[in-house]
């Protein structure tokens, strides 16, 4: 696969991952080619043991692959530091997580910051960029409000809010209506599809096939191997 001109935010060639151990060998991912372009909205979807989640974590830059080449937003991961990396992703991807993975203990509104704490944003920048997104997911008015006297479905907007503050290039989801009711679920895939409406690219992995069919193009991953469908805009 050749990189096209469109601005691409991850572009995967002859990309795999092998795990050698004393169980043996196991190729994880083989071959992968892909790429994914500024304002895509794809699902990775696949069954237990078929490498997706070893997919999304090389995405996230929460592991490395073995071999191929692998750029985000045209900078060869291959060749940053752990400390590098880490600073990539949180400036580059905003994660969302099926279990929220906000902090109890803070309210939304610092919940919120707390990317923007770590990326050493002044106090004035962090209060404005929190009051923005909290707006754009519609809980402006829960800013002081604790996470656990919450309903699922605002916690996970909570989420989406902290994952927006570093503007970042993906917005990585995984499973984000997994331990949400069919409702509930269904308003939160609104917004990420609204979200992306506004020009936010996302990857949503999840094997609910209700879920594949808010974005526009479907990765199926079938033992480490990629299969690719586009789907009605």
């Amino acid at each position: 696969m050749q990189k096209n001109n469109k601005n691409s935010v991850i572009y995967m060639k002859s990309l795999g991952k092998r795990y050698d151990d004393e169980a043996g060998v196991l190729d994880a991912l083989k071959d992968v080619d892909l790429q994914i372009n500024e304002g895509d909205f794809v699902a990775i979807m696949g069954p237990s043991g078929s490498g997706k989640s070893t997919l999304m974590n090389i995405i996230g830059l929460l592991d490395k692959p073995t071999s191929g080449v692998f750029l985000l937003d045209d900078v060869d991961i291959a060749t940053l530091s752990p400390k590098k990396l880490a600073g990539l992703r949180r400036d580059k991807i905003g994660f969302v997580f099926q279990s929220f993975n906000l902090l109890p203990r803070l309210n939304v509104s610092q919940n919120v910051e707390l990317p923007m704490v770590y990326a050493r944003k002044s106090k004035s920048f962090r209060k404005k960029k929190t009051e923005e997104v909290l707006r754009k997911v519609g809980l402006l008015d829960k800013a002081k409000h604790k996470s656990n006297r919450m309903s699922g479905g605002q916690v996970q907007r909570v989420a989406i809010a902290r994952a927006l503050t570093n503007d970042p290039s993906l917005i990585l989801a995984d499973e984000p209506t997994g331990n949400l009711d069919t409702k509930t679920g269904t308003e939160i895939m609104n917004l990420l599809k609204d979200l992306n409406k506004q020009g936010v690219t996302i990857v949503v992995v999840t094997h609910n096939p209700e879920i594949g069919e808010y974005a526009n193009r479907i990765v199926w991953v079938r033992d480490g191997l990629l299969h690719n469908k586009r789907l009605a805009q």
